[in-house]
Order: C-alpha cells, then structure tokens, then sequence
C-alpha cells in the first residue's frame, strides 16, 4: 500500500483572481496526476491513500477535480479557524474507491486535525502539526499516543514542523525519537529526499529542511520511502515537497497486471489530544 502527503501551501486557490495562488494550484495538480501516472508505470502500483493539507482557498472545488481521475475519490475536510474560517489546516484526502476507507476526525479539537484512515488492517494518521518548534514535539507526542491505542498497524504521516535532524538530540539531552520509542516502540522513517521544505530568504539565500516525514509502529512489518517527485526543488511554487512512502503488510503483492495498470490511467467518463510526558 502507498501513502503519501503534500503541505500544498495554500496552492488550492482554483477560484482566485490572483494568478499566483491560481497558477500554483494547477501546477500542484498537474505534479499530484502525473506522479499517479509515474507510478503505475513504473512501480505497477497504484497509489492508496494521498493527503494534501494547506488547501483553505479551494478545498471543494480541487477535491471534486481529483474525484474525476479515475478509480478514485476525493473528499475535503474543512478545519475552522479562531474565527471559524476555513484554515490553512484543511485537508483533502484522496484515496482508490476499492478500499473503502474509515475517515474519522480524532480529538476534541477541530482547529488542528488528524485524519485517521483505516484500511486493510492498516491505521493511517495525516497531519499538519503545529508550526512552532517548542509546541511541535508535544502534538507529535499525543499524536501518536492517540494511534497507539489502534488494534492494528499505524503511522503517522505529514507535516511535523519539527526538523528531522533535531529528533535523536543530543549526548546531553535525550531527542523526541529516543522519547518516542521508549514509551510506544515507534520510529520515526526519512522521505527519501534531501529536503522537504524550502524558503528564500530575503538575502536571496535558501534555507532547506526536512520537515514532513512518516512515524510508525513497531509491528509495520516493512517500510520504503518513494518520493513522488525525486530530486524535489520547486520551492519557489510550493515550498513543500511531496513524500510517500510504501507500506507491506502481511506479505501482501501490489503488482498489477498489465491491463489493471492501463485501465487506472484512463480519464473518468462521468480538546487537542493530549498524552502526559515523563521526564
């Protein structure tokens, strides 16, 4: 099964009179349909489940879009700001019609959802955590304490806004991965890319990092990252990049034949959780 993720930036703006907000939005769904056709011709498989969060300016509209690519659908998941407006935390999940899958909001608090999504013995969990390193590591925490309770497998999937290179610490002061795996046995798996966030300073210099990534449970039986778009650089038009990662459980085969690959590439025709730490 392969799960992905795309911080869209607030690229979904398809009814915007800015040709900025409009132009990216476009160019996000032309990259999202031909990484589907990129994998299915070179991996013979077909992509499960797809998040994309940051679209708070034209969730519906780009969720009916990527309803029409065939074998799938697509549903927005508005999430409310302080002032009850769309915001920037909304989500859109795509995913193949054949697996039927559980959506559910979890936790009391709309503002800053986790999408649980289960699937064939598979708990998936996309999220978009809080853009502040102190309060970061907390959310992840309960994040993760919340799917730890699921019967089966899981992961946790998206935007940590915790950098990658800050989870194991440091000689003097244990990392959140080391905490994290202490208390539940998950671990934290790299996107197989360089970077996956992007910002121009204004000196003209980029700063990179890696920012969204994937944690799982101790019983994924195994796990490889697949960018969607290798060597990822467009920081300018989106300054996330997307990542997936492809999940196998119980031995399962997600080869296809030559006539399914073909056929899932023809155009449709009609309270915050909170868990107590330890020190």
């Amino acid at each position: 099964m392969i799960v992905a993720y795309w911080n869209t930036q607030r690229a979904s703006g398809l009814e915007s009179s800015a040709e900025g907000p409009q132009s990216r939005c476009i160019w996000c769904c032309e990259q999202l349909l031909r990484w589907i056709h990129d994998t299915v011709r070179a991996h013979q498989a077909v992509p499960s489940l797809i998040f994309l969060s940051e679209v708070s300016q034209g969730g519906g509209p780009m969720a009916a879009f990527l309803s029409r690519v065939s074998g799938y659908q697509a549903r927005y998941i508005p999430a409310g700001d302080r002032n009850n407006n769309p915001s920037p935390c909304s989500y859109i999940i795509m995913w193949r019609e054949e697996l039927n899958p559980r959506i559910e909001v979890v936790g009391a608090s709309q503002k800053r959802p986790v999408l649980r999504v289960r699937v064939r013995g598979l708990t998936v969990g996309g999220v978009h955590i809080i853009a502040n390193r102190q309060q970061a590591p907390d959310e992840i925490f309960g994040d993760i304490a919340e799917l730890n309770q699921e019967q089966q497998p899981a992961v946790l999937l998206g935007d940590m806004n915790y950098p990658w290179e800050q989870l194991a610490g440091s000689a003097y002061q244990p990392g959140l991965s080391g905490e994290i795996k202490d208390l539940f046995d998950w671990t934290p798996v790299n996107p197989g890319l360089l970077a996956t966030y992007g910002k121009q300073k204004k000196s003209g210099a980029l700063k990179t990092e890696t920012l969204d990534y994937l944690w799982r449970s101790s019983d994924v039986s195994r796990i490889e990252a697949i960018p969607p778009i290798p060597g990822y650089n467009q920081w300018r038009m989106i300054d996330h990049a997307p990542i997936a990662y492809r999940i196998h459980l119980n031995g399962e085969d997600e080869v296809m034949d030559e006539a399914a690959a073909s056929a899932s590439l023809r155009p449709r025709v009609e309270p915050r959780r909170r868990a107590l730490r330890t020190s």
